[in-house]
């Protein structure tokens, strides 16, 4: 079964990401933020994107333990985008960058890498 690593955290372990890829990931985020005025609309712009694109639940983990993402959650202030997960060991609610995606991929999974490319490029 292939993993796919969320978060910059992945760079150390996968190949860096081909130029092709940079380019589709900033051509997705120009597209959700393309009438923003500053960061925390590119925030809320990249966040309804990812509410109307990316289908839930889906399966994933955290830290080698199967989980299913029931829903993406933002906190009410700040940036920040969470995954709230169902585990054996219960709720389970994780900074997107930890939760590893496993196949078959949900849909509208390459807006979460957006995402987090958004994230790494505004610090």
């Amino acid at each position: 079964m292939f993993h796919h690593h969320l978060g910059s955290t992945a760079a150390l372990h996968e190949p860096a990401a081909p130029p092709s890829d940079d380019r589709r990931l900033r051509a997705m985020i120009d597209r959700a933020t393309r009438d923003s005025l500053d960061e925390s609309d590119e925030h809320a712009g990249l966040l309804s994107v990812i509410r109307e694109e990316v289908a839930c639940p889906f399966a994933a983990r955290i830290d080698g333990e199967d989980v299913e993402c029931i829903r993406l959650d933002w906190p009410p202030r700040g940036y920040g985008l969470n995954a709230v997960c169902l585990a054996h060991s219960g709720t389970r609610v994780v900074d997107i960058s930890k939760l590893e995606l496993v196949e078959p991929f949900p849909r509208g999974h390459d807006w979460i890498d957006a995402y987090l490319a958004w994230r790494d490029l505004v610090g």
